[in-house]
């Protein structure tokens, strides 16, 4: 029978019913809308934050494609001359977007040798239609302005330089630049005119944010520049920089038209991905990190909800008793219950909406905030939608399952009062004669019991809390491992030097340095850009001159050994689609020959940028085919030997003029942009561990009030403060040593995973130490932890009168 009370609201029983169904679930609603309110705003914070960091991962992934198609960056930079009419034609080969054209003039900045990092724009092409500048400072340079420049953002970090400041360059004439190419090797000192240039703007550009930003970037003069000076100071040559319709994809067959069209006089091709390689490798971390953070987020806060719907549905059993006796069906009971759920599920899903927007301006962070060309307020819908979407499902999913699960008989009849669940493990323990306090605490932390205590999402916050601080730890200390050993990223030397003559060829003289007694090891590295396929990459080649070889560091396969064969990074592997075993055409300026792949290596930083995984190795044998006398780098890499005096060896060094000072192994950017962001795994493990407590807190504490009968029970038995104490911390310790058992194997193969992905992404080995002592500070951490939450429980249980808690439960 139906509530007589609700009959006469309808034409029919159904109507009635409905109706009696409304009129319960808003008395229900008035009495617990404060319990309402706050389900809804745990709901909405807990869906802003995965909503806000699932958005800002988004954006985090796309901003270095949105900065490069805002600025209009070039995908290839070729080392040619062209006249007014071959660059109309390459502006006409399908597959360009657009060209622009640079000349390279013969300047220098004192102590700071980067020939190719100073430009003049030849046309109105560059920085249009080409390498757009973004202002980070200052205003755009007057064109007709002989002496106003621009410097990106690394440049003038590393000079020192803001606004309105002067920087003295030195020049080459006209006639050192010519011997310069002709092939002389000491042209003396730079001739030309001293010039003062004043900094108008510092920009950004996609540069600025990789390999190529690490090393200096670029400064850029007007074009009255060019006008005033071109007599007096000698040009290296043009520089075009192709913006292609489909970035990379478009390159081989672009270079293979630019070589019809320019001919002979195209000596150097680069493909300009080299630019932004390592802002690529971090963004792409820290995209995946706040996707992590999203769902980590979400189930924490899922345990959260379900935990504050099961209680507040508990609350509502003996309401829910009545109305099953008065006559409402199981199904009608269980609409009532859903009430509050269904309005925290619309409501917290609004807010959370909200409240994403509200906090998009924080995101993205770091390299990914610096590519980011429209930070600010932004409303991703797809996200947004789709997460509100689920957010509410799940919410609701949740509330159903717990009002069904609260409504059935088992859970109604009151003959079930007081009884548990016995498990294994508490059992096991009573059975081994263990003192009181473990057996009570082993109980209290694994069985559960109508009384609605939280232990499963208690043990499942326990085990997550653990696996997220051993991954978080196995990460980083992976992290701290490559970038303290030079080896993994393939500088396996003491100190390299850079040769600073101008045409000193590969295979040339080595300024007496073999014969160095205080060095071990010494070998020379030749660097040029050569085409794989039609792709071009960066080549070094190895050749050995003194001591055990210096060659490339290996991460699969072998290091070249012939004049026939040569080692691919992984990238560039992957982007030729080959494997080892295979051959690949190598072209150079004037000749094309046949390699065989027979292996994957590291490539280090030297003088140049250089990615870790995009370039080919090869001897210095097989190499002298290729060598172009026109642009190439030559430094030479070494060992001290064991007991030498390293600084008396440095000082010899720097003596010998040919030479630049030697400098130690430089941390490539790909790997500096990822130790920039190494409190990322600290902030999502400390996000985990800190929800995980708050699941374990809240089921300790709701255990100590819904146990306060057996407490004082077994205070009337003879307990006394300190074993009641003991028992709440044992059932803290039963829980973190579930945690610990189940979360650690987890959490180790999580944290070898996500390393493994992240080397594999950047192209150095997989293999890290496995740290052994890291891994088991976590057993007593997380004990001390769990301790620390159940202390105030404890206290409170111990300082309880028994004839008071026996009075009112």
């Amino acid at each position: 029978m139906t509530l007589p009370t609700l009959r006469g609201w309808g034409r029919s029983e159904s109507n009635e019913r409905v109706g009696g169904v409304g009129i319960a679930a808003w008395c229900g609603l008035r009495r617990r809308w404060r319990q309402v309110v706050l389900l809804i705003l745990l709901v909405g914070v807990v869906g802003a934050g995965a909503l806000a960091t699932g958005a800002g991962g988004r954006r985090a992934s796309t901003a270095l494609a949105r900065f490069k198609s805002s600025s209009r960056s070039a995908d290839i930079e070729l080392a040619a001359e062209a006249t007014p009419e071959q660059l109309d034609e390459l502006a006409q080969v399908p597959g360009v977007d657009a060209v622009a054209a640079l000349s390279a003039f013969g300047l220098i900045i004192p102590d700071h040798a980067q020939f190719q990092s100073i430009g003049v724009p030849i046309d109105a092409a560059f920085g249009t239609t080409v390498d757009r500048d973004r202002i980070v400072a200052g205003r755009p340079p007057d064109p007709s302005s002989v002496n106003e420049i621009t410097l990106g953002e690394g440049l003038a970090t590393e000079l020192g330089l803001a606004v309105g400041g002067h920087l003295t360059v030195e020049s080459f004439t006209p006639a050192q630049i010519a011997a310069i190419l002709g092939g002389t090797g000491d042209v003396g000192e730079p001739s030309g005119p001293r010039v003062d240039l004043r900094v108008a703007a510092i920009v950004r550009r996609p540069l600025d944010l990789g390999d190529r930003g690490a090393s200096g970037g670029l400064l850029m003069l007007t074009p009255a520049f060019g006008r005033a000076y071109t007599d007096r100071i000698g040009v290296f040559g043009t520089r075009i920089r192709i913006r292609t319709d489909h970035g990379a994809a478009d390159v081989p067959r672009v270079l293979a038209a630019s070589r019809a069209i320019l001919g002979d006089s195209q000596f150097a091709a680069q493909s300009l991905a080299v630019e932004t390689q390592g802002a690529r490798a971090a963004i792409d971390l820290f995209a995946s990190a706040l996707w992590i953070c999203a769902a980590v987020s979400a189930v924490a806060g899922a345990i959260a909800i379900a935990i504050v719907t099961a209680r507040e549905l508990q609350l509502m059993r003996d309401e829910h008793e009545r109305l099953r006796e008065l006559g409402c069906t199981r199904r009608q009971v269980v609409m009532i219950g859903m009430v509050p759920t269904v309005l925290a599920a619309v409501g917290g899903g609004v807010l959370a909406v909200v409240a994403a927007i509200a906090l998009s301006p924080l995101f993205p962070l770091g390299v990914a905030r610096r590519a980011d060309p429209d930070v600010g307020l932004h409303a991703d819908w797809t996200v947004l939608a789709v997460g509100a979407v689920a957010l509410a499902g799940v919410v609701v999913a949740m509330g159903f399952v717990a009002a069904y699960l609260s409504t059935s008989r088992r859970s109604l009849d009151r003959s079930w009062a007081g009884r548990s669940w016995p498990s294994t493990l508490a059992e096991r323990v009573a059975a081994a004669g263990t003192a009181p306090p473990l057996t009570n605490g082993v109980r209290m932390a694994v069985e559960s019991d109508r009384r609605g205590t939280p232990i499963r999402p208690a043990l499942f916050g326990a085990v997550v809390g653990t696996l997220g601080l051993t991954a978080a730890l196995l990460f980083g200390a992976s992290v701290r491992h490559l970038v303290a050993t030079p080896r993994l990223y393939g500088a396996n030397w003491d100190f390299s030097a850079a040769d600073v003559t101008a045409n000193t060829p590969c295979g040339g003289s080595d300024y007496g340095l073999a014969a160095e007694p205080g060095i071990a090891a010494l070998a020379e590295l030749c660097s040029q850009n050569v085409q794989l396929d039609g792709r071009p990459v960066t080549a070094i080649a190895y050749t050995q001159l003194r001591g055990g070889p210096i060659e490339p560091v290996v991460v699969s396969g072998q290091a070249p050994d012939g004049p026939n064969e040569l080692a691919l990074g992984a990238t560039t592997l992957r982007m030729l689609g080959k494997h080892a075993g295979d051959t690949v055409h190598v072209a150079g300026r004037s000749t094309t020959l046949e390699y065989r792949i027979v292996g994957t290596v590291v490539f280090p930083s030297l003088a140049q940028a250089q990615p870790l995984a995009d370039g080919a190795a090869f001897t210095g044998a097989g190499y002298a085919p290729l060598f172009d006398q026109n642009l190439f780098t030559r430094s030479f890499v070494g060992r001290i030997a064991p007991g030498a005096d390293r600084s008396a060896v440095e000082r010899r060094i720097m003596a010998t003029p040919q030479l630049a000072p030697p400098v130690g192994p430089a941390v490539p950017t790909e790997v500096g942009r990822l130790h920039e962001i190494r409190w990322l795994p600290v902030t999502l493990a400390t996000l985990v561990v800190s929800l995980a407590l708050l699941a374990v807190g809240h089921a300790i504490v709701t255990g100590v009030r819904r146990h306060r009968r057996e407490f004082a029970i077994l205070k009337t038995l003879g307990f006394t403060g300190s074993q009641v104490r003991a028992t709440v911390a044992w059932q803290a310790t039963t829980m973190g040593t579930v945690g610990l058992v189940i979360g650690i194997p987890i959490g180790i193969v999580v944290g070898e995973l996500l390393w493994r992905r992240v080397a594999s992404g950047l192209g150095v080995s997989t293999n890290a130490p496995f740290p052994t002592a890291t891994v088991l500070l976590i057993v007593p951490a997380v004990i001390a932890l769990v301790n620390l939450v159940a202390l105030l429980p404890a206290r409170a249980a111990a300082q309880a009168q028994p004839a008071a808690a026996l009075r009112t439960d």
